[in-house]
């Protein structure tokens, strides 16, 4: 039953919403989901009752809520083009694959990580040192002002410049994640980035 449901709230997304792109109406799901239910316990663990272990891999980025997402504040955006540097970004993918899955080939210049490709999730599969993650939040309708709240991963310093920001309406506004590194876990690691408005 999950396909006909999202199919019926990206519907509702794309009626008030109707120049947004897919990628948007994604984006407006997944920041305003719900990762906790009534109980404030995680939707997961009350289905299984496996409280410590539940991690975004098992929930995603949790259960839609379609009244927050006609009016999410401001959406990540990716298009056509940006999908095609992420798989040029993709180890081990060459451009004449790419060329053959989407018709184009790889851009001249240099390639980005995956991780850059603009969603509302940062994924990265063996971070050693540091690394710079930039994103880029596209506000509809009325200016808006966030301020930064952050819940770093196990092993992970992060921050996130800046720390309060203003969007005007119908703008965009680049913000820069920072990801040290403080120690080895050898193990996949979880945090949160949370934009209050």
């Amino acid at each position: 039953m999950a396909t006909p449901h999202i199919a019926g709230i990206v519907a509702l997304i794309k009626e008030k919403h109707p120049s947004w792109s897919p990628t948007a109406i994604t984006s407006a799901m997944m920041t305003t989901a719900d990762v906790t239910g009534h109980s404030r316990t995680p939707i997961l663990a009350q289905k299984t009752n496996q409280l410590a272990s539940a991690t975004p891999f098992d929930f995603g980025a949790g259960l839609v809520n379609p009244s927050r997402e006609i009016d999410p504040g401001f959406v990540f955006k990716s298009g056509f083009k940006h999908y095609v540097l992420f798989l040029c970004s993709v180890p081990g993918v060459d451009d004449m694959s790419i060329r053959r899955a989407v018709g184009v080939g790889c851009p001249k210049k240099k390639r980005s990580w995956c991780s850059d490709l603009n969603t509302p999730s940062v994924t990265i599969s063996n971070l050693v040192g540091s690394r710079n993650v930039f994103r880029r939040v596209t506000v509809a309708g009325v200016d808006e002002k966030y301020q930064v709240i952050v819940k770093e991963p196990l092993g992970v310093s992060v921050s996130v410049t800046p720390q309060v920001f203003k969007v005007n309406a119908n703008a965009s506004r680049h913000v820069n994640i920072a990801l040290n590194a403080t120690q080895t876990t050898n193990t996949y690691s979880f945090g949160e980035i949370m934009f209050q408005d």
